[in-house]
């Protein structure tokens, strides 16, 4: 794991960024699209755009969230399925997955799925599974009669445990507010919260119990580019705004 010194030096100098950010008011954002409200943030903090498996900042991973949004599921990351084969995600979408409405030869793949309820999908019921003994995550998959005919996709403890150990446990929430004013997007940015993960048992415990739920996002671009071609957005492990103090221990802003 990366040394980042000393965490709580860490998050004293990440808490006197986001003040001088805070004093700021409306930012316009630096950025079009999904995620530009956490985009525009770290280009405050002077930290560029990355897609690493690794903490945000010094040892503190970053989840902004837009306060009157209704969107109510944080993503705390994204995973591949170890599963049997390579492209697992991509198997799940050609075997259970919609045909677009758009472009009706091709399939996309949306589905939140837990371990308390089966999901109905495309004539499919699906559900993970906590296996303690084989130490997985497995996503369960059952015809109407409710027969399970594919347990292929899964990940194992070992890859969500590397996972919660170099990204999420130390996190800082932030608050932000949005406008639109002459065909621009402006944030401001209103508290800055700090988390300490409770354990990797906790959350192994929480995705048993349905808090933590796995969502597949698999589509087609629309416009751009792009046009016709499948995006996959990650499978993201989630958490609603609510629960998130069931995963995290909130520590006071004083280090």
């Amino acid at each position: 794991m990366e040394d980042f010194g000393n965490l709580n030096t860490n998050k004293l100098e990440l808490n006197s960024k986001f003040n001088e950010i805070k004093k700021k008011g409306w930012i316009e954002a630096s950025s079009h699209g999904n995620g530009n409200v956490g985009i525009t943030f770290e280009n405050e903090l002077g930290k560029e755009r990355e897609n690493l498996p690794i903490a945000d900042y010094k040892g503190i991973e970053i989840k902004t969230n837009l306060q009157l949004k209704s969107r109510k599921y944080i993503t705390l990351f994204s995973s591949n399925p170890d599963g049997k084969y390579i492209f697992q995600s991509r198997i799940l979408m050609e075997k259970y997955g919609n045909y677009d409405k758009t472009f009706i030869n091709q399939k996309n793949f949306y589905a939140r799925v837990n371990s308390k309820t089966y999901k109905y999908i495309n004539g499919y019921y699906m559900k993970l599974n906590v296996n303690y003994k084989k130490e997985k995550v497995i996503l369960e998959i059952y015809d109407k009669k409710f027969n399970l005919i594919d347990n292929d996709c899964f990940w194992d403890f070992d890859t969500l445990e590397k996972k919660i150990n170099t990204k999420l446990q130390n996190l800082a929430y932030v608050n932000a507010e949005r406008k639109y004013q002459n065909n621009k997007v402006y944030f401001k940015y209103t508290e800055i919260k700090f988390y300490k993960l409770i354990n990797f048992e906790n959350f192994i415990k929480l995705i048993r119990n349905g808090t933590i739920k796995i969502c597949f996002k698999i589509g087609i671009y629309k416009k751009g580019k792009k046009i016709g071609t499948i995006y996959d957005h990650g499978t993201g492990f989630e958490i609603q705004k609510e629960d998130l103090e069931k995963l995290y221990i909130k520590q006071q802003n004083e280090f």
